[in-house]
């Protein structure tokens, strides 16, 4: 679903004043470079390729007037938004690209070069009123190398919509919400298109303000997966079901939780009947530090089985302290997937399962010279260990992996 609080908040890393276009438009244009260190282009079990790379990024957002725009006084932009006037639509769109250009004479290595693309939409009809439809758009062009050494690659094409009508009447606790989700997931390589799919899942959600700072929300769904021309993902009917909780525990604490039922209806092979559960503790131990512990257990759809089953464990600080920004993340998956594909030469979802164990790292820390001017240090640690095996040409390949990324860049806004 859409959050209508930040359905259409800016989600640059730096972002400055803008020019004016027109009567309530702005253009944010952004720049930045950033090079850094790979350890295992191409996610292998043994004798990881390492290559240094570097990455240009360009982004132009273009959106309603922020509230600094509109204000005639200092003591105006001190008001919140909805106590602007906006009009009847409020949007944000955004398109970026990057290019990644690997330092190697590897030419396998080299053929990894590539240009990704994004394409964000964001926008809300009559916001801040009664009855509010809203509409997001996500495209993006994943670059990413195979999991053995080759020229070739795994990138694919991802198109995401959301649109929702949401009904909430002045002065009461009561909302509802019509929510529709379209996602078509592609890949370039012509002998990965066996795994393309195409999702689509409308839903209904009741949403009810208890307390002040608690509300409670129940939502149930249904989906339509079928894969999309010559793949040979099998159909599935998901059906799920849910109430959930969001809760101030003290000023300090809180908490996110919510349980319910799944049910993956696949039309052949193995399917999931299942409790989903998530629950996420947070903690505001200092004012500009937020520490929070997830746990989340589910069942989703997969690109190389039936589906995969996860329980995750994640655990976020962050930190602000200006000029300074903190974000680190740490967690494990215990994953394991149904109805795996056990050939790549003739790809054909079966009856086998897949158990791994992922442990994920990630921190980032950035200096903000300005609003629009800021550096950053990146470290992300991805670690995959399976007891799957599978042949490619023939060959038996083990798709455990380590993989360390360091990348130190910098960024620019207009």
């Amino acid at each position: 679903m859409i959050d209508p609080e930040d359905a259409v908040a800016p989600v640059a890393i730096v972002e400055g004043a803008g020019v004016k276009v027109g009567e309530g438009t702005v253009l944010h244009p952004q720049i930045g470079v950033e090079g850094g260190m790979v350890s295992n282009v191409f996610f292998t079990n043994t004798n990881p390729t390492a290559a240094a790379f570097m990455r240009v990024l360009g982004e132009v957002g273009a959106g309603s007037l922020s509230a600094k725009r509109l204000a005639t006084t200092e003591h105006d932009a001190d008001h919140t938004q909805g106590e602007n006037d906006y009009g009847q639509f409020e949007y944000r769109a955004d398109l970026r690209a990057s290019y990644d250009y690997y330092l190697s004479d590897n030419d396998r290595v080299t053929a990894q070069d590539g240009l990704g693309l994004g394409a964000l939409f964001r926008g809300i009809v009559h916001p801040g009123q009664p009855l509010q439809f809203l509409a997001y758009d996500n495209y993006s062009r994943l670059i990413r190398p195979t999991n053995f050494e080759s020229n070739s690659n795994t990138n694919r094409d991802i198109n995401d919509i959301k649109l929702q009508v949401m009904y909430a009447p002045s002065g009461r606790s009561l909302a509802g919400i019509i929510h529709y989700e379209s996602i078509v997931d592609a890949f370039e390589q012509d002998t990965q298109k066996f795994a393309d799919r195409f999702q689509n899942l409308i839903g209904f959600t009741l949403r009810y303000q208890w307390l002040p700072q608690t509300r409670v929300y129940a939502d149930v769904s249904q989906g339509v997966y079928t894969g999309i021309s010559s793949s040979v993902k099998v159909t599935s009917y998901p059906l799920m079901g849910l109430v959930g909780v969001q809760t101030l525990l003290s000023p300090l604490t809180s908490i996110v939780a919510r349980a319910g039922y799944q049910n993956g209806f696949y039309a052949s092979g193995p399917s999931y009947s299942s409790a989903l559960a998530a629950l996420e503790f947070g903690w505001r131990y200092a004012p500009q530090g937020h520490f929070s512990f997830l746990y989340n257990y589910l069942h989703n759809d997969s690109i190389n089985a039936n589906y995969y089953r996860d329980h995750q464990f994640f655990a976020t600080l962050e930190h602000a302290l200006a000029p300074f920004d903190a974000f680190i993340q740490a967690g494990v998956i215990f994953r394991e997937y149904n109805g795996v594909i056990v050939n790549f030469d003739m790809p054909m979802y079966g009856t086998g399962t897949r158990d791994d164990f992922l442990a994920l790292g990630a921190a980032e820390f950035r200096y903000n010279f300005k609003d629009w001017l800021a550096a950053s240090l990146a470290y992300h640690l991805t670690i995959d260990n399976t007891n799957f095996r599978y042949t490619v040409d023939g060959v038996m390949e083990d798709p455990s992996y380590v993989r360390h990324e360091v990348l130190l860049g910098i960024r620019a806004a207009y």
